[in-house]
């Protein structure tokens, strides 16, 4: 097993440890059914960056514990690197850290004792705490459940923490990437990261040409606000930093458009601007934005003129929110899922792995199979943790069939069907309250969406698990190819 899902794991029953005793962590006490605390990730890649998360409340104060932890194979000078990694995730804004090492090395008997000792007699006060484990045992929904062994207490007192000027990123919602499906298709993620290679090696001064977009929509903005240039509204990007610039280019280059920019071909009637994106999709159509299906933005403003139920200038004003508030979205889905996959630095620039992607997309000039599939679906089995998701669900998954064959499922007329909407919300129950890898009180997407559809949309569509139609068993739940799984797991990034 990999270092990144022994620190998952680690992660997740850590955060339970602490909601069952909260003086693990606390210096004073807590009232347990006063605090929260999840299992999840640094949503940016600003080093250094700990091996886990957990971020929680208690007494309407936040807090964020990085987590550190060890393999045996890192031998002993991983014990002394985690000390200091230790201390600079507190440097970094980190309210307190835990330091998780095995509990013997062959030549060393008790690391654990040892790293309290040293940090008892170097510093008492600092909130870091030191936990050892044994063999995990992964045929348990938590491997490390009973697995870990408190040396020191962190110590963390929540009443007096010091205010300070934090570079860590906000807490993402869940313990695995970020991947929303419409968002993460392989030619965008190229698109951006190609972007990103080539404005990072330009002088990063010069902004996008838009002399391209209408005249009617420049006004729209005018009248929307006064205080922000249609380049930066229109993309949704403020600031001056490279990544900002990389975004903009992105954007106008590739989702605002000549065309797509057009709110109409033709008046007397209305007739909708249906433009084609310079993005590729799988099935070799490119995608459309904010035109193509009857519920588009375009498409209902076109409705409203033609009705007489709204002006011109209503119609593009309410266009350019929504390309404001698109481009919002698309950033956040883009750029967090290619940093959650390990393609993209804080700054914007790619990683190693960003260009290896890259360089075999040039190449070959195939963006959804080949090696450009295999670095993309083993990033987002490893480094986006979706290995972990399906772990999870096939543990849980055994649990809830084991004790009734046909749970979730109900006859009629002689016809056996399965209630996957209740199955996935009874699955996200447990990774939420019982595994604590979910915050769903502030989980985005909207009230509409339904339990993991974008994660379950991108595993499909790499035959880790059921397409639409075959995707759940009764009497098993999802159904996870377990085998093909291996085999992107196996594949070097």
């Amino acid at each position: 097993m990999s270092h990144d899902l022994y620190a998952t794991w680690a992660t997740t029953e850590i955060v339970r440890s602490i909601k069952a005793n909260p003086s693990i962590l606390f210096q004073s006490n807590v009232v347990t059914n006063q605090l929260t605390a999840f299992a999840n990730r640094e949503s940016g890649r600003t080093w250094p960056i700990p091996d886990g998360r957990i971020s929680g409340n208690t007494a309407n104060k936040d807090f964020d514990i990085a987590i550190e932890l060890k393999r045996t194979n890192e031998g002993l000078h991983g014990v002394l690197t985690a000390i200091g990694q230790s201390q600079a995730y507190l440097h970094k804004g980190y309210n307190s850290s835990i330091i998780v090492i095995p509990d013997s090395y062959n030549s060393f008997g008790n690391p654990g004792n040892y790293i309290a000792n040293v940090i008892n007699q170097t510093n008492n006060n600092l909130p870091i705490g030191v936990f050892t484990y044994s063999q995990p045992d992964t045929s348990q929904t938590s491997p490390f459940h009973g697995k870990l062994t408190c040396h020191r207490n962190v110590g963390f007192d929540i009443h007096n923490a010091p205010q300070v000027n934090t570079q860590i990123s906000s807490a993402t919602n869940t313990q695995w990437a970020h991947l929303r499906e419409g968002s993460s298709e392989s030619h965008a993620f190229f698109k951006y990261l190609q972007t990103a290679k080539r404005i990072s090696t330009n002088d990063i001064s010069i902004e996008p040409n838009i002399n391209h977009l209408p005249q009617e929509l420049i006004d729209a903005v005018s009248r929307i606000t006064n205080s922000v240039s249609a380049l930066n509204y229109l993309s949704f990007a403020t600031g001056s930093s490279l990544h900002d610039l990389i975004w903009r280019y992105f954007w106008f280059e590739n989702v605002l458009t000549n065309d797509i920019s057009k709110l109409y071909s033709s008046s007397q009637p209305f007739v909708v601007q249906d433009s084609n994106s310079p993005l590729l999709l799988e099935n070799g159509v490119f995608k459309k934005f904010f035109s193509g299906r009857s519920d588009s933005i375009k498409n209902k403003i076109i409705d409203k003129l033609n009705g007489g139920t709204i002006s011109l200038n209503d119609a593009w004003d309410e266009f350019a929110r929504n390309i404001h508030n698109r481009a919002h979205s698309y950033r956040e889905d883009i750029d967090s899922g290619l940093s959650h996959l390990g393609f993209l630095e804080d700054d914007g620039r790619p990683t190693e792995l960003g260009y290896r992607f890259i360089d075999i997309c040039e190449r070959t000039g195939d963006f959804y199979s080949g090696q450009a599939k295999m670095i993309l679906g083993s990033s987002i089995l490893k480094n986006g943790d979706l290995a972990v998701l399906l772990h999870y669900f096939y543990k849980i998954s055994e649990e809830i069939f084991s004790n009734d064959n046909f749970a979730f499922t109900s006859q009629v007329n002689g016809r056996y069907s399965f209630n996957k909407d209740a199955y996935l919300d009874r699955v996200k129950d447990v990774l939420a309250n019982d595994l604590s890898v979910m915050n769903t009180a502030s989980i985005r997407g909207g009230q509409s969406r339904k339990a993991f559809q974008g994660e379950l949309a991108v595993l499909s569509k790499f035959g880790f698990i059921g397409d639409r139609t075959n995707r759940f068993r009764i009497g098993n739940g999802l159904l996870i190819n377990w085998p093909l799984i291996q085999e992107y797991l196996n594949f070097e990034i």
